[in-house]
């Protein structure tokens, strides 16, 4: 996508609000990799997924500085808005954090240098009543919370992306999403010079992995760095 047509599209989608550009460009200045946060257009569309999902846990692996925590957040915050739902208990959470909130975006992640950064930004954000924030590894650590999950964004390791995929896919409810991010990896994914990049093999191992599991269903979204989108499959109870 070029420069000029990246900038139509944003603006002609939602923006993202004065609290998110400052965390984004924080991000940039103060860490080295600030391009990894998500930023505003697939900020923008983590924030309607979740308001189309409508999930009341979501698990995310890889915080970073916490952009697309709050996103998801927002999200979850919109949604309890519009059914009148603020204060009320989330069915199935166990474990610390406020679960006097409908919906929690429970988020790992696993660089503790990242955490003097990452959880003011949290803390202080408008939807912080809807995110639990955690220091450790998520493959470890997320199974022990006890929750079923209704949507998952894995922005973690991409070495081990195979292992933290199986470890979600075992915590989501049937008819739960997962959505992967980074997996056309700049396009190295088909660039033979990088055939001994062990994170390039990590995101190969996964799409190859993902595509030939019948316990789910999945679409490739060539945005940004590329963003998979997986179903579990299974009995779903509906509630309409």
């Amino acid at each position: 996508m070029t420069e000029e047509l990246e900038k139509y599209v944003l603006s002609h989608s939602a923006p993202e609000g004065d609290y998110l550009y400052r965390l984004y460009r924080a991000t940039n200045i103060h860490t080295i990799h600030g391009r990894m946060a998500s930023g505003h257009l697939q900020g923008r569309l983590l924030k309607m997924f979740v308001e189309m999902i409508r999930p009341k846990n979501i698990l995310e692996v890889g915080t970073f500085s916490g952009y697309s925590a709050i996103c998801m957040a927002e999200g979850l915050a919109e949604i309890a808005k519009s059914t009148g739902q603020q204060g009320k208990s989330i069915d199935g959470a166990k474990g610390s954090g406020d679960n006097n909130v409908v919906g929690k975006v429970w988020t790992f992640e696993i660089n503790d240098e990242m955490e003097d950064f990452t959880r003011p930004w949290l803390e202080g954000s408008p939807v912080a009543e809807h995110i639990e924030f955690r220091i450790g590894d998520a493959n470890v650590e997320a199974p022990k919370l006890g929750v079923e999950f209704d949507m998952a964004f894995v922005d973690g390791d991409k070495r081990t992306y195979v292992e933290t995929y199986e470890m979600v896919l075992k915590l989501m409810r049937p008819g739960g999403f997962i959505l992967a991010d980074n997996t056309l990896w700049d396009g190295h994914v088909t660039d033979p010079a990088y055939d001994h990049d062990q994170q390039t093999q990590g995101i190969r191992r996964f799409n190859d992995h993902v595509a030939q599991d019948d316990r789910v269903e999945q679409v490739i979204i060539p945005l940004r760095d590329g963003l998979t989108v997986i179903r579990k499959k299974g009995k779903v109870k509906y509630d309409f």
